[in-house]
């Protein structure tokens, strides 16, 4: 067996299923699941200078910078080399996967892989608007699909062409879609 780390990264639109398939796998494997959330509230928890960054940020509700996020995320890796992880949530952008990559190769390791949660549009609207949430009111979430489809989408070609990308049907029940 490889002393290597496993980390993998769930990618697909909000209301896709992420959290919930990244606690299955969690759950099932070992796996830590860990979303971008998490680091935030963490560094900015511990007072790290990424953290101090990144908390002006999420206070104004501002999206926090590439540059920011992978200053918590290098953090947050380097303090868990010895952790296999599932990220959800993260990268969101191009520029963040490609940071990870060269995050990833200091280390020593590599993705094992990237799993795409395939949900239509619709469907992501109908789950996120009956959570209840006050941050999943209608207008939000389409705001959200749309930087999804903006930022985040393009990275769906950037993992094919590695040849880490696995495509989910994510509209199947829980089970299912863990299953596969």
């Amino acid at each position: 067996m490889s002393d290597e780390r496993i980390i993998v990264v769930l990618l697909g639109p909000p209301g896709a299923g992420k959290g919930t398939q990244g606690a299955l796998l969690a759950e099932r494997s070992g796996i830590r699941h860990v979303s971008t959330g998490e680091i935030f509230r963490a560094a900015v928890g511990a007072g790290t200078p990424a953290g101090l960054r990144a908390e002006a940020y999420l206070e104004s509700g501002e999206l926090v910078p590439d540059g920011v996020v992978m200053q918590l995320v290098e953090e947050y890796l380097g303090n868990r080399c010895d952790l296999d992880l599932c990220f959800d949530g993260f990268p969101r952008t191009r520029r963040q996967a490609e940071a990870l990559d060269a995050v990833l190769e200091q280390l020593g390791t590599k993705l094992a892989g990237v799993f795409l949660i395939e949900v239509s549009d619709e469907e992501a609207l109908r789950r996120l608007t009956s959570r209840g949430r006050s941050d999943d009111g209608l207008e939000t979430a389409r705001y959200r699909l749309e930087v999804y489809h903006e930022l985040t989408e393009p990275l769906v070609d950037y993992y094919r062409a590695q040849g880490v990308l696995r495509e989910v049907g994510g509209e199947a029940g829980i089970d299912a879609v863990a299953d596969v």
